[in-house]
């Protein structure tokens, strides 16, 4: 055994891919791993799965209010750190691995750093920005403010950080913590469960033309905009359909303007699909589309990867950290939240087939550089790092 590895995450296990991929990496490589974790209603608090030791804790995620989120945030906080600290003292934690948001989180580790574990942070998003988006404040907003400083804190405080691309950084260098300490891990799929077989096998026949965007269902992530364009060439492209899979906050507001503009017959909603049948689900679709809003400027979100292991044509918002990594020629890229952009797109890509080939093969040949074996490989190599600094 290698050591032993406990991953806090403020969210469901094995629901979430990304966490499930890497402690199950963690455990091909020799590791023992813990997860700490929300429960759902119809989940025990303890399971072994796949070899991994997964502790619930009793809350669910509601993504309310303001309030909500406090409670929901202040509860997972109390009763990981009440987990995490117990197990501990059983189980002596070489790392202690924090995956946000949120931010705050990582400070449940202090005992056990205190008492000699290594902490990780796995930086997903960028909390402080993303809360100014979602509660229509600005950047100089006390609360704001406050969660910037926690943010530095927290990046002081782990002892090595994950950022899921490069330009993650331009964000955390204000705060003065040196290059050093952070590793780049694309938040790529792993192919066991994301590759060409399976949309070989999941296209089927018939004369539609499949749109389709999956993951999380929230205001940043522009749903509205996809439903939007699909308005404005209504009347270009007969035989289209929409499917939006997974669930989430904003659903109700999405099917309402899906109401509102008469397109109930061309959108579906799966609501939750397991993640082992996603490939399936989405590999039938002839386009694939990632509409993040602006303010996810620094998100390189990994469903932009699963539509290109997959073969799936895509087109994505110009956002500065997903044009980081690809060129026009291997996706098509829309200003975000234009709808009439968005529109235009879609219509170029209908109407050349040969177009929607060449994408798949630009993007297929870029990808190569950042599959998951290779990114795993930079992953474990964090793990090696901190275990030999014990």
């Amino acid at each position: 055994m290698k050591g032993r590895v406990c991953i806090v995450r403020h969210n469901y296990y094995p629901r979430e891919n990304h966490v499930r991929r890497d402690a199950e990496a963690l455990r091909d490589a020799g590791y023992q791993v813990d997860i700490i974790c929300l429960k759902l209603k119809t989940e025990e608090e303890f399971e072994l799965v796949n070899g991994i030791n997964v502790y619930r804790i009793p809350v669910s995620h509601g993504r309310g209010g303001i309030f909500g989120y406090i409670v929901e945030y202040g509860f997972s906080f109390l009763l990981s750190s009440v987990k995490l600290n117990f197990l501990y003292l059983k189980k002596k934690y070489d790392i202690i691995e924090v995956d946000t948001m949120p931010d705050f989180l990582v400070f449940i580790a202090l005992i056990p750093k205190l008492l000699g574990a290594k902490v990780l942070l796995y930086m997903f998003e960028n909390m402080p920005e993303l809360y100014a988006f979602e509660y229509k404040l600005s950047i100089g907003h006390p609360i704001v403010k406050l969660l910037k400083v926690i943010e530095k804190l927290g990046l002081k405080f782990a002892d090595k950080i994950i950022i899921t691309h490069e330009r993650a950084y331009t964000i955390f260098e204000k705060h003065g913590i040196p290059k050093s300490k952070f590793t780049i891990v694309l938040n790529v799929p792993n192919e066991d469960i994301f590759s060409f077989p399976c949309r070989r096998m999941g296209k089927q026949g018939g004369n539609s033309f499949l749109l389709v965007s999956h993951g999380s269902i929230l205001e940043r992530y522009g749903y509205q905009t996809i439903v939007r364009a699909l308005k404005l060439i209504e009347s270009k492209i007969h035989n289209f359909r929409l499917l939006i899979v997974g669930e989430g906050e904003y659903q109700r507001e999405i099917r309402r303007l899906v109401k509102d503009l008469r397109l109930e017959e061309r959108v579906r909603f799966t609501g939750y699909v397991p993640f082992d049948e996603i490939p399936m689900t989405i590999g039938r679709a002839d386009i694939g589309i990632v509409p993040m809003l602006g303010t996810c400027e620094y998100m390189l979100p990994n469903k932009l990867f699963e539509y290109i292991a997959l073969g799936i044509p895509t087109i994505a918002s110009a956002l500065a950290a997903m044009k980081a990594y690809f060129h026009n020629n291997s996706v098509i890229f829309f200003e975000a939240g234009n709808e009439k952009d968005l529109a235009r797109c879609i219509l170029e890509l209908y109407q050349n087939p040969a177009k929607r080939k060449a994408l798949v093969a630009n993007a297929s040949k870029i990808y190569e550089k950042y599959r998951w074996p290779k990114m795993k490989k930079g992953y474990l190599k964090v793990y090696e790092d901190l275990t030999r600094r014990r």
